[in-house]
């Protein structure tokens, strides 16, 4: 009876703990595909209904969530603009999770009722007709996730110094340094925190930061002893002297006071942490796209003329009827993507589109430069809240291939009457070509209207600290 007793007691205490485990780390990952085309889908929400908690996947339709908070039978849904519903309990759902979600397209003629079936093109005028008085900014506090990243592949890099007249420089560093450079350069932040916007002006922005995650550089003491050469130079420069830039037939002077005021702004503060001025502007630089101001990115809609545009279906978000739009391009269009359009607003609710195949962006080759935008791909989505439709997330990658060969001076001078006399010059002939990817997340995780006073009360502060890592990984964001 003992042993008995003994062995169910064991029993309990092993089912308890392993219990107690389960329930501490519940977390599911996985990705979510369309059904019909194996593809992956972005930014779906995955959310435990009636509790108002959940997440996105991200850019890659991958996601990771905690469920330990949450009973065995609540429910689990993944929703998706455009698609039906997944809906599984939480005691049904596995460690690792492929979700596959089925378009949910409604027959314009069966759910909307019209004398003669809408022009798509004059839909599509209508967003911009109707842009300002959709889009407003109001004075409120976002929640906001931002993941910036940038990568730079050189394929070719070479200087030939033809003249050097600096003397704390010599033709070895210039060429060790060179050397030195990665060919493979990545840049990756991650920054959660709060945006403040005021009333009516987009360019009013205040940062909170919360967490911000970069990845860390690599030391190379070739560039840190150069930039301090650099550094005394320019600073060493009287009031009858300056710095010339030239290439070929080209120049300009550099303005020495503008780039040490810039540079008290934008360099780090101290090792862990930098200016959040800096940050504040390299997110309003982000913030632009979702304006749709810009006549390149959105050429689809400010040049209907462009473009082929097909009225595929409707559907419901958020409670209002949608109308579904593929466009193609023709002779002179660079995209290739689908829209979703308010039936009453003609509010531009969601857009997914990038370059066709064979397009690209500017294309300039010119006196041995050359730049061209061979890559573009966005997606964007507005969520609305009361009267205006406001942002709830987008995403945008960009690629460009740049090169060049020129010769290159720069130039310490001195004022004179007639002809300025050069004190310092170094020549060089610079062939360099690399191709680089930039990329941006931004996504709101909650949106709180504020009054104008209590933005005006809010004080942003200086600097944000930085966690520099050796490596991302998944697990930096949990919870």
């Amino acid at each position: 009876m003992k042993k008995r007793s003994l062995i169910f007691s064991i029993f309990v205490f092993v089912t308890l703990i392993s219990f107690g485990q389960n329930e501490e780390n519940h977390i599911i990952r996985g990705s979510i595909i369309d059904k019909n085309t194996n593809e992956v889908l972005p930014y779906a929400n995955i959310v435990i209904l009636q509790k108002y908690k959940g997440t996105v996947s991200n850019e890659k339709g991958s996601f990771s969530f905690d469920l330990s908070p949450f009973s065995s039978q609540d429910t689990l849904s993944f929703q998706f603009i455009g698609y039906k519903s997944h809906k599984v309990l939480v005691n049904q759902t596995t460690p690792e999770m492929t979700v596959y979600l089925e378009e949910d397209m409604i027959n314009l003629s069966e759910a909307f009722v019209y004398g003669n079936p809408p022009n798509p093109k004059d839909i599509i005028k209508k967003v911009v007709e109707n842009k300002d008085k959709n889009y407003k900014y109001i004075s409120s506090n976002n929640q906001v996730f931002i993941r910036s990243r940038d990568i730079t592949d050189i394929e070719n890099l070479s200087t030939n110094v033809k003249k050097l007249s600096i003397d704390q420089l010599d033709e070895d560093l210039i060429q060790n340094t060179v050397k030195k450079v990665p060919r493979h350069i990545t840049s990756y932040t991650d920054f959660l925190g709060n945006l403040y916007f005021f009333e009516g002006k987009s360019d009013s922005l205040k940062v909170d930061p919360k967490r911000t995650v970069s990845l860390k550089e690599e030391d190379i003491a070739e560039f840190e002893q150069i930039g301090k050469i650099f550094e005394n130079l320019f600073k060493d420069t009287g009031e009858e002297e300056y710095w010339k830039i030239k290439s070929g037939i080209f120049g300009q002077k550099l303005d020495i006071q503008e780039e040490e005021n810039d540079s008290i702004t934008e360099t780090p503060i101290s090792n862990d942490s930098s200016s959040t001025r800096y940050m504040r502007s390299s997110i309003r630089y982000w913030l632009e796209y979702s304006s749709i101001e810009n006549t390149d990115e959105w050429e689809f809609l400010y040049s209907p003329g462009k473009y082929k545009y097909t009225l595929t279906g409707g559907t419901r978000v958020n409670g209002e009827d949608v109308f579904i739009i593929d466009f193609t391009p023709k002779s002179g269009g660079e995209y290739i993507g689908r829209v979703y359009v308010s039936t009453e607003s003609y509010a531009l609710i969601k857009a997914d589109y990038e370059y066709a195949a064979g397009k690209t962006g500017r294309d300039i080759h010119l006196l041995g430069i050359g730049y061209t935008e061979d890559y573009f791909k966005a997606s964007i989505y507005f969520e609305k809240i009361e009267d205006s439709y406001q942002l709830k997330y987008f995403s945008k990658k960009a690629g460009k291939h740049f090169s060049i060969n020129r010769s290159l001076q720069l130039i310490k001078k001195r004022k004179r009457w007639l002809l300025n006399k050069t004190l310092k010059e170094m020549k060089l002939r610079l062939k360099m070509a690399a191709n680089q990817e930039e990329s941006v997340e931004v996504l709101f995780l909650n949106h709180e209207k504020i009054s104008n006073e209590s933005f005006a009360q809010f004080n942003q502060p200086k600097k944000m600290k930085i966690q520099y890592i050796e490596q991302f990984h998944d697990d930096l964001w949990i919870g």
